[in-house]
């Protein structure tokens, strides 16, 4: 018995660069900048200069909501706010502690919607465990970004990310 060749065109391969986000997400404080950085954490940028994730992170909860019905005081979930992460930032991998899987799946679910809503290309994230999970605020992300992953500082790199990102 013999099997057919099944030819497939190569999957394209996409750069990732490491991206470490000081991120405020649905606490709405700052976070502070850890005493020191992971290793090969990248570059750092700050959440707070990329108001698209915001922006993202509100309208995939605004997609649950009822609206007849009065407003939560935290309107967006971990989950909204990954799953905006995921798709700006193009996100294909979560370095986090394993606690973190089922607001990753979530995540992905809820990306996959607003992507396929928005007419917005979606790639889910995987998650990639750390065993020692942070919790100082920092996301340690694998990223497609077209950036050149040069270190420009906090502020320069905030910019620079937002120049990349769509706008709603």
């Amino acid at each position: 018995m013999q099997t057919a060749a099944q030819t497939r065109p190569a999957a394209a391969r996409e750069t990732l660069r490491r991206l470490c986000l000081l991120a405020d997400g649905n606490g709405c404080r700052p976070a502070a900048l850890p005493e020191s950085l992971p290793p090969d954490c990248g570059t750092l940028a700050a959440e707070a200069m990329l108001p698209q994730i915001r922006t993202a992170a509100m309208m995939i909860a605004a997609a649950r909501h009822d609206f007849s019905c009065a407003s939560p005081a935290a309107f967006a979930e971990e989950a909204d706010w990954l799953a905006a992460r995921i798709l700006l930032l193009r996100v294909r991998t979560v370095r986090a502690g394993i606690g973190l899987r089922a607001v990753l799946e979530t995540a992905n679910r809820r990306a996959a919607a607003f992507a396929a809503e928005h007419r917005l290309p979606f790639t889910p994230a995987a998650l990639a465990p750390e065993a020692r999970p942070r919790r100082d605020g920092l996301l340690v992300l694998d990223c497609a970004l077209p950036c050149d992953g040069t270190d420009c500082g906090l502020i320069e790199n905030g910019r620079r990310l937002a120049a990349l990102l769509p706008r709603f």
